[in-house]
């Protein structure tokens, strides 16, 4: 059992959405956007899960979920905080699950090595690399 918040999963897809305990994907777990021409416009969502032990319940923590590039460009940035509480009749101890949904547009100027990351209360949980590559008309 952890001691402390960690990341579960993050996924990378076309659109995404919570809606109570369950998370809803579109497109999901890609690695490679195809553009026909640069710069491009692209819509994409970023899924998070995230573990909370039940000392780490009940308590403000922060999340980052950015998006970069190999030359540590950023692509965009979202930020905010979350606490998990206790429902009522859950066993002392039980780790929670909590998901959260991005979806964010991005501007890509050519084809690159690019990765997005998930930060929890300051420390890096986790990354996921995906590549933009050219293919032209």
């Amino acid at each position: 059992m952890p001691d402390a918040i960690t990341a579960d999963f993050l996924i990378l897809a076309d659109a995404a959405q919570v809606q109570g305990e369950k998370l809803y994907l579109l497109g999901g777990g890609w690695s490679t956007i195809t553009a026909r021409e640069f710069p491009v416009q692209h819509q994409m969502a970023i899924a998070a899960g995230i573990l909370v032990p039940w000392m780490e319940t009940n308590a403000r923590h922060e999340f980052r979920i950015s998006v970069t590039s190999e030359e540590g460009a950023s692509f965009g940035e979202v930020t905010g905080h979350f606490e998990q509480g206790r429902p009522a009749g859950m066993p002392a101890g039980t780790t929670q699950r909590m998901m959260i949904a991005v979806n964010m547009g991005i501007r890509l100027e050519r084809a690159c090595e690019a990765s997005a990351e998930l930060w929890l209360d300051g420390e890096r949980a986790r990354s996921v690399p995906f590549r933009v590559i050219d293919r032209p008309r």
